[in-house]
């Protein structure tokens, strides 16, 4: 008789296997992070990866995809704040990603941005959960935006899903330029240019 799968266990391991997994892409690479080291770090039993994902790629994909939807859940909660204008919601967003980053020393950067640098041009699973993802963001920035006046940060030549993707394009530039200075000077440049005051 077939043993019974305790879900909660299993949902437990997936759960943890996905944290160490995030963390290790973080700190190297999605290339340099080895099956083998994702269990060593879980404290997972060798050989039980394949009960929880397909391959590794399918792993990276929902490292990503779990990643983003914290991010969309997060900006969600910032930018949907009524009871602040929509340019001082987007201005918290940005500042709170960025004490998030100096939490991490400025170093290992944005996931999506990494995976996205790494992996878009490469692979087209990738890619294509990747190009998904960054949408699903700047959809969010975009519904916080209408109805502003896009002049008070620059941007009224924009229509205002465009005045989201260049944020969202102009931010991840920064976070990818704070990861070569090791400090907070790009993210401080990018707010400075946004918010006048």
């Amino acid at each position: 008789m077939a043993r019974m799968r305790n879900q909660e266990n299993y949902d437990a391991t997936r759960t943890r296997l996905l944290d160490v997994g995030e963390k290790l892409i973080r700190q190297k690479s999605f290339a340099d992070t080895g099956v083998m080291d994702v269990l060593k770090y879980a404290e997972t039993a060798k050989g039980s990866f394949y009960h929880y994902f397909k391959s590794k790629e399918d792993f990276g994909i929902e490292v990503a995809r779990r990643y983003s939807e914290q991010q969309v859940e997060f900006a969600r909660q910032m930018l949907n704040d009524d009871g602040k204008a929509p340019i001082l919601r987007l201005r918290a967003f940005f500042k709170a990603a960025a004490v998030d980053m100096e939490s991490r020393s400025f170093s290992q950067g944005c996931l999506m941005c990494n995976l996205t640098t790494e992996l878009a041009d490469e692979n087209p699973t990738f890619q294509a959960e990747l190009d998904q993802n960054w949408r699903e963001l700047s959809d969010e920035i975009a519904q916080c935006l209408k109805g502003s006046d896009l002049a008070t940060i620059n941007l009224s030549h924009l229509s205002t899903a465009e005045a989201a993707d260049w944020l969202l394009n102009a931010w991840s530039g920064a976070l990818t330029r704070m990861k070569a200075a090791g400090n907070s000077d790009p993210l401080a440049l990018f707010m400075k240019s946004v918010f006048k005051n």
